[in-house]
């Protein structure tokens, strides 16, 4: 590949040079020795190399093609100053006086397979092809000096004109520049930033329209598609990758393709379940659907409905939520699945239903949608979630098994607080009252000064605030009013003071956060059997 790179690179070099001081350019060129020709040739090519790695480091989209090589087409008086001109002709003039061996069986394979006998189209002519393998092979260890016998022996035979001619059709200096065969980085060849600048010099209105149709040679938009999404991925190319996107998508609006088609060209209709959502053309499809002002989350999700049940789908998308190879958000095709629920005013009711939660039996809060469910009860708007959420179960399970599920589910820490609140709404529904629950968590039976140590009692409080939150006017002692209830307050103080560790008395006296601004703050002495001494006393314990 040097070798197309440095012919091309070279004359474009030379011809962008005809404004520059003849003088200066010559001089540069006479003060190189015969054998650092090579090293000419070679300083071409890093300049033009180094082109595309500054761009991509600068980030700079607009000036993408303007940064490649400044050159002008050669018109017919530019060709004829390029026949005399001295730089070209010295280095040449060096080249054959480093006649070797090598040189001369290049020649003469050259005048064998007949290669300039091709003239239009050498560049992909078999005998050419034939002829750079050999030139390759024979030059391994000095390719630098196999290209440059190369070059020579085509000057020769075509002279300066007919050979700058050649390469200043686009095509052929697309295939010069090996873009043609470099099947996977082909978005990474520096040069290929050096084309498109030509293309642009052609007068190609749009070079990225250019090279995607050179891309459409040899992918299809699904393969394309997935090769530019990795490519965006990618800092070297990921602006070039934009670009050419961007070019496909209007390519399929000019051409008045529908999401429909899009979808099956980029062969997406194939894809099954979580195979779809993993898809990288997938959020090309989608950029596509944007474009036309539609929702693209809610088409993907009609879409799915033609194959998949809202049980299926609810399944797919909790899987999906967990796969990190997914390339969309999930999150919002669940939400286009509750808006369309809610659009039919769907109850929570008929949602439990939908999804068969109402089938589970034991198993309910094992159950992977069972989410889906909960958080659309969320959006319903209800007052009370848990309230909406028990009365639906209990018209499937009696109150004995949803307490034994409910049991279970809290020895889990991904159902545990759903668990714990349906129950207590349950105890709630049921008119239970803190006593009860006192007593049916057996906390009665407890020792009082061991009774805070009790993981239980947090239940019992949480309840007790859960009843106190309902009244018309809370009251800030809830929690200590019913403990008043069974223990007098010297016991009830010393019970505080002395549970362990000191933070369990915010988780168990919540209520008592905002009783600074009211309780006067702490006092010392004994405490007074009163109530009111009592809750100042809390509030210093707290």
């Amino acid at each position: 590949m040097r070798f197309y790179c440095f012919i091309l690179l070279l004359v474009l070099s030379l011809l962008s040079c005809n404004n520059a001081n003849p003088a200066a350019i010559t001089s540069s060129y006479i003060k190189a020795k015969s054998e650092a020709s090579n090293h000419v040739a070679n300083a071409h090519v890093r300049r033009h190399f180094s082109t595309h790695e500054r761009f991509v480091e600068e980030g700079n989209e607009d000036s993408f093609e303007e940064r490649t090589i400044n050159m002008k087409l050669p018109d017919a008086a530019k060709l004829q100053s390029l026949i005399n001109f001295q730089p070209l002709k010295k280095l040449a003039a060096n080249i054959q006086k480093s006649t070797s061996d090598n040189q001369k069986a290049t020649k003469e394979l050259f005048e064998s397979l007949d290669v300039g006998v091709v003239g239009s189209g050498i560049f992909q002519s078999t005998p050419y092809q034939t002829w750079a393998k050999f030139v390759t092979k024979v030059y391994k260890k000095n390719p630098e000096a196999g290209q440059a016998a190369m070059f020579s022996i085509l000057r020769d035979h075509y002279g300066d004109e007919p050979l700058a001619k050649l390469l200043a059709e686009a095509h052929e200096v697309f295939s010069l520049l090996k873009l043609n065969v470099d099947e996977d980085d082909l978005l990474k060849n520096p040069l290929l930033s050096t084309w498109m600048s030509y293309e642009k010099k052609l007068g190609t209105e749009n070079p990225n329209h250019a090279l995607l149709l050179k891309l459409r040679e040899r992918y299809d938009d699904a393969d394309l598609a997935k090769m530019l999404v990795a490519a965006k991925n990618d800092r070297s190319t990921q602006v070039i990758a934009t670009h050419v996107e961007r070019a496909q998508l209007e390519s399929w609006l000019n051409g008045k393709k529908t999401t429909e088609d899009v979808f099956k060209l980029l062969r997406l209709n194939t894809d099954t379940g979580v195979d779809l959502l993993k898809n990288p053309a997938l959020k090309i499809w989608m950029k596509y659907v944007a474009t036309s002002g539609q929702n693209a989350y809610q088409l993907l999700l009609l879409k799915l409905r033609t194959k998949y049940s809202d049980e299926q789908l609810a399944k797919i998308l909790d899987v999906a939520a967990r796969d990190s190879n997914v390339r969309i958000e999930v999150w919002k095709l669940e939400g286009a699945q509750h808006n369309d629920w809610l659009g039919g005013r769907a109850s929570a009711d008929s949602i439990f239903k939908l999804l068969k939660l109402n089938k589970e039996g034991e198993e309910l809060f094992k159950s992977p949608i069972l989410d889906t469910w909960v958080n659309y009860v969320a959006k319903l708007g209800k007052k009370s979630m848990d309230e909406t959420m028990y009365s639906v179960m209990k018209k499937y399970y009696s109150d004995e098994k949803l307490e034994e599920m409910f049991a279970k589910a809290k020895n889990s820490i991904f159902t545990r607080k759903l668990a714990s609140d349906l129950e207590q709404e349950m105890w709630r529904s049921q008119g239970k009252t803190a006593d009860d629950i006192f007593k049916f968590l057996n906390l009665d039976k407890k020792d009082a000064y061991k009774l805070f140590d009790d993981p239980k009692i947090v239940t019992w409080a949480t309840y007790v605030n859960r009843l106190n939150s309902l009244k018309k006017i809370p009251d800030d002692f809830a929690l200590i009013s019913e403990l008043e209830k069974r223990f007098d307050d010297l016991d009830l103080a010393r019970m505080l003071v002395y549970a362990h560790p000191p933070e369990k008395r915010k988780v168990l006296l919540p209520s008592c956060k905002n009783c600074s601004s009211r309780s006067g703050g702490p006092r010392v002495g004994h405490p007074h059997k009163s109530s009111r001494h009592w809750k100042n006393r809390a509030q210093t314990t707290c």
